[in-house]
């Protein structure tokens, strides 16, 4: 049951909805923080990576590689000398520049530096070809650039790569900035023909070569960062079907590399098949799937999770939120890449909230919020840290990745921030026009929030200052009593962090009257808000946050105030009226008497609180006389029919 509710503030604050394009901020707007590679400023600034050719030879036993790389690029300043990134335990044995000569080049510290015959002016082309071998593996855990290992659930032995956040020179020379991307890419991979490769892109053919090897040759033609290059190697079979896009004739190729091994499908195939679903769901609500001229799909590996290769996400298994992870990333961290390490929740925080989106839609309410309350906890957990990464803790990648805070407390941002929306069409009209405005490109927190705003017409400083760069969250303690039909609601709140002492935010409460449920949304504007409500009935409970639309920790009491023994209500009445006292001690009794003193029914209180059933009263006003030891107090109560 939902009623209407009057709501008074006695602190009294008018918000005006500005027109769309007129936000007014309210709260300090930070600036774009700049995270580059140190090799940024001196060398890597001087040109645009165009494209990426990676032939190498690889096995699936092994981190054992050996080919070259081809990087082409346009010079944006006079560039002597072209500097790219190459770990050491990868030998070089030659370099050509513009395919003419073989240039002298130094390799140290994981840097390769190629001095070049005759300075490239800018907007001249350069092509470099870097041939190289030898054993690519660091032994780095889940972020080593190249690894091998075995599945042993299915028995199968798997090279392949994972290059985030800075180990993509791991196992090709590369430039490692975000804002560049590569306008296209091939990648070849040789192996035994008794195996296949996976990689980005559309495969555009299986070469045969002689001594039992083919190579695999995958092209993409879409603009892809450096981290999202990739390559797998196993005993695979290709699982393949088309997914018709919504509203539209075209389909999308979902291409599966899986272990050659019936199990694999025995336990996942009804969740390979569900990937369809999640890609129709993310199409509806963001935008049609950016790559659907290629492809989308899967690359098995004993990876302990996944990771969203562009095009060819390689992942452990197919569990459906790490399906839904996984390929929401490539909207939000493929097709619009974060600008900027701090801000790994353009990638993170937005792609774990799509796992909740996808729970809400296909699976059920219940495992979504089960979802929620998950991430919140966790979120929970860090008390002191903020969303946003430190400067100096971008090299650290257990901080970028860290779950409680760029995951499940980035995913409960997007959440709040839909829930201060309170239009859900607007919202994702909102991560729409983000995705159209940055396509095939980069951006920043600060870029949504502009973005967030100008669809909108709403402030979203004061938020992002407090949620996004500020630290911990909001700790809320609720009072409240009724007298009579009206209910005074109290709400401090202070921040779990002294960086962050307060949180402008709405909040709803759930109140529990004799006859229904009554929800309330109320707006925090200062450290210590009083609210006063009209109720049509007596409160018997409230609820903080029933919606769990709202990251902090909650009590709630209910008082009586200081000239009263109790309080009760309601009055009138229908039926049953409750009673309340400040405590229950001594012996106490209730008489209902007429306007005339006429005794009408008569009771000893032994609980608290207590109800009376007054139903069978007649209509019209009565006198209710509470008596104990020390007070008689006399009410005037009114009997009235439903």
């Amino acid at each position: 049951m939902k009623n209407r509710l009057l709501i008074c503030s006695v602190i009294l604050t008018i918000f005006f909805l500005p027109a769309a394009g007129q936000v007014h901020h309210s709260c300090p707007l930070h600036p774009e923080r700049d995270y580059e590679n140190p090799l940024y400023e001196e060398w890597l600034s001087g040109y645009d990576v165009k494209f990426y050719h990676i032939s190498l030879e690889a096995d699936n036993r092994s981190t054992q590689i050996d080919g070259f790389t081809t990087v082409t690029a346009e010079a944006l300043a006079l560039l002597d000398t072209f500097v790219l990134e190459l770990q050491d335990s990868l030998t070089v044995t030659r370099v050509t520049v513009d395919s003419l000569y073989n240039a002298p080049f130094g390799h140290a510290a994981g840097v390769l530096t190629i001095p070049l015959q005759a300075p490239k002016q800018p907007g001249e082309a350069i092509s470099v070809t870097v041939w190289y071998g030898g054993e690519a593996g660091q032994n780095r855990g889940f972020f080593a650039g190249i690894s091998s290992a075995r599945d042993t659930k299915y028995n199968a032995e798997v090279t392949y790569t994972l290059s985030e956040p800075f180990n993509a020179k791991d196992w090709f020379p590369v430039k490692q900035v975000l804002k560049d991307k590569c306008d296209s890419a091939w990648i070849d991979i040789t192996c035994d023909r008794s195996l296949m490769a996976a990689s980005n892109g559309i495969l555009e053919t299986v070469e045969p070569l002689g001594s039992g090897r083919h190579r695999f040759k995958w092209k993409t033609r879409f603009p892809t960062a450096y981290y999202l290059l990739s390559f797998t190697v196993a005993d695979y079979i290709d699982y393949s079907f088309r997914v018709p896009l919504p509203g539209t004739e075209d389909s999308v190729l979902v291409q599966n590399f899986i272990y050659d091994n019936p199990a694999v499908l025995t336990d996942w195939e009804e969740n390979i098949l569900q990937t369809g679903e999640l890609i129709r769901l993310f199409s509806t609500l963001l935008i049609d799937y950016p790559f659907a001229a290629e492809k989308y799909g899967h690359a098995m590996a004993p990876m302990g999770g996944g990771m969203e290769h562009q095009t060819m996400t390689t992942l452990t298994n197919f569990s459906f939120t790490l399906v839904a992870h996984e390929l929401a990333h490539q909207w939000f961290g493929d097709y619009v890449t974060c600008g900027n390490w701090q801000d790994i929740w353009i990638n993170e925080g937005f792609a774990s909230y799509m796992e909740y989106v996808a729970l809400e839609n296909l699976v059920g309410k219940d495992p979504a919020t089960v979802w929620m309350d998950q991430a919140m906890s966790l979120a929970l957990s860090d008390k002191e840290r903020s969303v946003f990464v430190p400067a100096g803790e971008t090299d650290n990648p257990s901080r970028l990745f860290n779950l409680s805070l760029s995951y499940k407390k980035g995913a409960v941002l997007l959440h709040m921030i839909r829930y201060e929306i309170n239009n859900d069409e607007l919202f994702f009209r909102a991560l729409g026009t983000y995705l159209e405005r940055f396509a095939n490109r980069e951006a920043t927190a600060e870029a949504f929030r502009e973005v967030l705003e100008e669809v909108t017409a709403m402030d979203f400083s004061c938020f992002f200052d407090q949620w996004y760069y500020g630290s911990g969250y909001p700790s809320f303690s609720v009072s409240w009593y009724q007298e009579a039909d009206s209910l005074y609601i109290f709400s401090s709140q202070t921040g779990t962090s002294e960086n962050t002492p307060f949180f402008r935010t709405h909040f709803d409460l759930l109140l529990k009257g004799t006859g229904g449920e009554y929800p309330v949304r109320l707006y925090q504007s200062d450290n210590e808000n009083i609210f006063v409500i009209a109720v049509p009935e007596m409160i018997g409970d409230i609820e903080f946050d029933p919606g769990r639309n709202l990251l902090c920790s909650s009590s709630v009491r209910q008082e009586i105030p200081e000239n009263r023994l109790y309080v009760f209500g309601p009055n009138p009445f229908t039926g049953k009226i409750n009673i309340r006292f400040r405590n229950h001690t001594g012996n106490k009794k209730l008489i209902i008497t007429s306007l005339d003193g006429r005794e009408v029914r008569r009771y000893e209180l032994y609980q608290n609180p207590v109800w009376l059933d007054l139903t069978e009263l007649q209509d019209g006003p009565y006198l209710m006389v509470i008596r104990d030891d020390e007070n008689r107090i006399i009410e005037k109560i009114i009997k009235v029919s439903d």
